[in-house]
């Protein structure tokens, strides 16, 4: 049974401060606890008019463990499938060398290299040699060439500000960036939205404990970069306490986070390590999720007096580039201005499901509360329906409540999802679900070794408005809660998204990726115009992907032949109609475009 109602003009929104952290450090219990609220209405300071049609997009990838002796020029449009796929998505153009780019485009940037962009000045490269000299690359030198490249995106597209998307390792250098002001970008407003994935918020934890070459392949010696990603460096060179953020500079900056909550990398590699030393967490294989969230953010730090948006999902470090549901979290907080948040605030447990008699009582009862959110409006737009936001015990960054009593009711606050919608999104749906705990040792409950571990309490759905500010009911068998719903609009700009062009923008150099006829019904040509084999045997691959990133076909061809691709998938099945994407790769480099194919 679903209830709902109003919500006065008064509505809070949840903020992550003080202890609020999703880790168990020594067993502790997981959840990411809401200490406070602070009223929308109040007055905010006023930050700068946001305009995405107007807002180039700068990619920053992560660590390469060959990434520091990467020979080659830095600081210029890199080639990434990924990119092409979200600005597919976004509806917007990728940089591909050109000199000049409309102002809302994406750019996947290098930073690894030996060799100066033609662009820098004698100043620039004078400037870099500093800074390299003085901390021995790393951190510094990588933020200093993303901040001279995102100036000179700006000039080449007209574009009036930047966001700014960070995976990884590349977090942590966006996160110097803005705290040391490189550029003037931050203190100027020229940085609009920043979104990091899986990032090195705060540095690593396995690197911090010299454990890093236990879980990924690296060169020796070891790259500044692993020194850079300590936990001792951070707080020495960025800011102590290293998971705090606390600067002006991020005021007029709408900052958000994704992680992923799946340690199965590498069979679990990195929670033996954290096992090891007693001291496991909540993880994706590589990353602590409590590393890679915003988790303290002071008030001179926030945009309009709000906390930056935040979204877990189920996967692992390197897995979660093809997550489809994540992709589009990317896509709209890029894009969209209207913030919707989904906060549990309180449950009753109906049955105890635990033993209570004199000589066995297991109380309390260890409830785990399951939550998942998904949208409607994108599964309409893009066919995606994976969900947007997933709290899962597989995870344990499900919250943990413990109930001393059959009709037990607490209030807290719990958050579910944090994110931006597209515009044509009315509601979400919530699915929610809750067991019993009688053995995990994630969450530290170890009461039996008899299985089944878990006594099922009852799962369902509900739909949750977006439209306004809201609370409703959930009712399952062994328990309920209620959720209330959060909304808030930014003052941007509408985002305007383009019609897709005809013309492929052509790749870096005399070669380009020619898709004839385009638009097209069935068949269509991919082929690298310009393009002189070195050999006869000189082979390439051709990889088609939907709109939503998913690989549709993969193809061999000879390098001069190009590729007549039919519209089929791998099955042979003829695909719907739809933009799709082409990235075709040969051992002297990668050409990527797109095509609309219609019925």
């Amino acid at each position: 049974m679903v209830g709902v109602s109003a919500m006065d003009g008064r509505s809070r929104w949840p903020h992550r401060i003080g202890s609020n952290e999703i880790t168990r450090r020594k067993g502790a219990r997981v959840a990411a606890t809401l200490l406070a609220f602070a009223l929308l209405s109040v007055c905010v300071p006023r930050a700068r008019a946001q305009d995405p049609n107007q807002t180039a997009t700068v990619f920053v990838g992560g660590f390469a463990s060959v990434g520091a002796s990467r020979t080659g020029v830095f600081g210029v449009d890199g080639s990434e499938a990924l990119l092409d796929s979200i600005a597919a998505l976004v509806g917007v153009p990728v940089a591909h060398g050109e000199a000049a780019l409309a102002p809302n485009v994406a750019a996947d940037m290098l930073y690894y290299g030996d060799t100066p962009p033609p662009y820098y000045t004698d100043a620039d490269r004078a400037e870099l040699a500093q800074v390299t000299t003085q901390w021995g690359g790393g951190v510094p030198r990588y933020a200093l060439i993303v901040a001279k490249y995102a100036r000179e995106l700006m000039r080449r597209s007209g574009a009036r500000q930047v966001n700014i998307v960070s995976g990884s390792f590349g977090s942590l250098i966006v996160r110097w960036m803005i705290e040391k002001d490189l550029g003037a970008l931050a203190s100027s407003g020229a940085i609009a939205r920043w979104l990091s994935v899986e990032g090195l918020i705060a540095g690593n934890w396995a690197a911090s404990r010299d454990h890093l070459v236990d879980l990924i392949e690296l060169v020796e010696p070891f790259p500044i970069d692993v020194d850079h990603m300590k936990y001792d460096w951070v707080a020495a060179n960025i800011h102590s306490p290293r998971d705090e953020v606390d600067s002006p500079f991020y005021a007029n900056i709408l900052m958000g986070s994704l992680a992923s909550t799946d340690d199965e990398y590498q069979n679990g590699a990195l929670s033996d390590l954290m096992l090891a030393e007693r001291d496991w967490q909540p993880n994706d294989g590589l990353q602590l999720v409590s590393d890679a969230l915003f988790l303290h953010v002071t008030s001179r730090s926030q945009y309009l007096g709000l906390p930056p948006t935040m979204g877990l999902l189920r996967n692992n470090h390197l897995d979660i580039k093809y997550n489809r549901g994540g992709r589009a979290d990317v896509a709209t907080f890029l894009t969209q201005r209207r913030r919707v948040a989904i906060v549990m605030t309180d449950a009753t447990l109906k049955n105890i499901s635990e033993p209570t008699g004199p000589l066995w009582d297991w109380r309390p009862a260890e409830v785990v509360l399951e939550s998942r959110v998904s949208s409607p409006a994108v599964a309409a737009r893009w066919g995606i329906h994976e969900p947007l936001s997933v709290r899962e015990k597989e995870g344990a960054v499900a919250p943990l409540r413990r109930f001393n009593a059959a009709g037990e009711h607490q209030r807290f606050t719990e958050l579910l999802y944090d994110g931006l919608v597209l515009p044509e999104e009315t509601e979400l749906r919530l699915e929610l679900h809750a067991e019993e705990i009688d053995y995990d040792w994630r969450y530290q409950v170890l009461e039996t070794v008899t299985r089944p571990y878990y006594d099922e309490l009852g799962s369902g759905s509900i739909m949750v408005s977006t439209l306004a500010p809201g609370t409703y009911t959930f009712d399952a068998p062994g328990w309920s809660c209620a959720v209330a719903v959060l909304t808030y609009d930014y003052p941007f700009a509408p985002f305007v998204e383009a019609p897709v062009a005809a013309a492929v923008p052509p790749a870096p150099g005399p070669v380009a990726l020619a898709i004839s006829p385009n638009p097209h019904k069935g068949n269509v040509r991919i082929a690298l115009a310009g393009f002189a084999p070195a050999g006869g045997a000189e082979q390439a691959t051709l990889d088609v992907h939907d709109i939503s990133g998913r690989l549709v076909r993969h193809m061999v061809a000879p390098a001069g032949d190009g590729f007549l691709w039919d519209g089929r998938g791998e099955s042979g099945v003829p695909l719907p109609a739809g933009i799709y994407l082409y990235r075709v790769v040969t051992p002297r480099g990668a050409w990527t475009g797109r095509s609309v194919m219609i019925h």
